[in-house]
Formats: C-alpha cells, sequence, structure tokens
C-alpha cells in the first residue's frame, strides 16, 4: 500500500481569527485542546515548539513560519518515528462568522519506510481528534 506524503484536514469554525491563531500558537492556549501536559512555543523562524502529554509522550520540533494571522509553520519530530521531521502548515482566512482552517501535515515519504504506515496513521486520526478538540474549545467560550 502507497502511503500519502500529507495529511489534509480543513475545518470552519466559529470564532475570530484572531482567538483562532493564539489557540494554534500561545503556549496556555495549546494546552487547553491539545496536549493534556504542557506546551513550550517561541513564536519565531528558529523559535523551539515542544508538545507534551501525560503519558511521556512528547513532541519537538522547530518553527518554520511565523505569518500572524493567516499562516503558522513547523517542523517537528514525533516521539513514535525517526528523523526526519515532518512540517504542519496551519493556514487561517476570516470568513462570515469565524475562520477557516486548513491544516496539512507533510513530509511522510521521508519517514522511515518501516514506520511510515504508522506515523501517517497516528496523524491523520490525531488530526481529526485534535482539531474536533481545537473547534470545541473555540465555539464554547
Amino acid at each position: 500500500m502507497e502511503i500519502p506524503d500529507e495529511v489534509r484536514r480543513e475545518l470552519v469554525i466559529q470564532a475570530p481569527q484572531d482567538r483562532v491563531w493564539r489557540a494554534l500558537t500561545e503556549a496556555e492556549q495549546l494546552t487547553r485542546w491539545f496536549p493534556d501536559k504542557a506546551a513550550e512555543v517561541d513564536l519565531r523562524p528558529g523559535g523551539a515548539i515542544r508538545i507534551e502529554w501525560q503519558d511521556g509522550e512528547f513532541d519537538d520540533g522547530m518553527v518554520e513560519v511565523v505569518d500572524e494571522p493567516s499562516r503558522f509553520v513547523f517542523l517537528w519530530h514525533g516521539a513514535g518515528f525517526d528523523s526526519p521531521q515532518t512540517r504542519v502548515e496551519f493556514s487561517l482566512e476570516a470568513i462570515d462568522g469565524g475562520t477557516r482552517l486548513l491544516v496539512v501535515g507533510s513530509g511522510f515519504s521521508k519517514v522511515r519506510e518501516d514506520k511510515r504506515a504508522s506515523a501517517w496513521k497516528d496523524n491523520d486520526g490525531g488530526w481529526t481528534h485534535e482539531l474536533g478538540e481545537l473547534k470545541t474549545y473555540l465555539e464554547a467560550a
């Protein structure tokens, strides 16, 4: 089975673009919907990003692009697979009544072959779940 190089998710969130931006880029906001333990974000190109879960899992990465409030990109190295890093790109667009968010995780073709399928599957399901959490968090307030 051929594994796609990317995972794509698009959704509309009934919240202003600047609020969605903060939920994606501020450590305190991230921990309200993504990791359940801690987050660190040095919001500048070359800055570090770290996301931690209670079960001991973590993801480390590096911020690549910060184009507030419309584009945020980082490379990360998940605990579950070897280098090279994969790339996560968030694109935000203000629309009537909210924000259109496109998330593209890419670079799976560069993941070691014996780990590629599980890395893609984990990200495919993971982004579906996590973006649901983001939508719930932002629309509940």
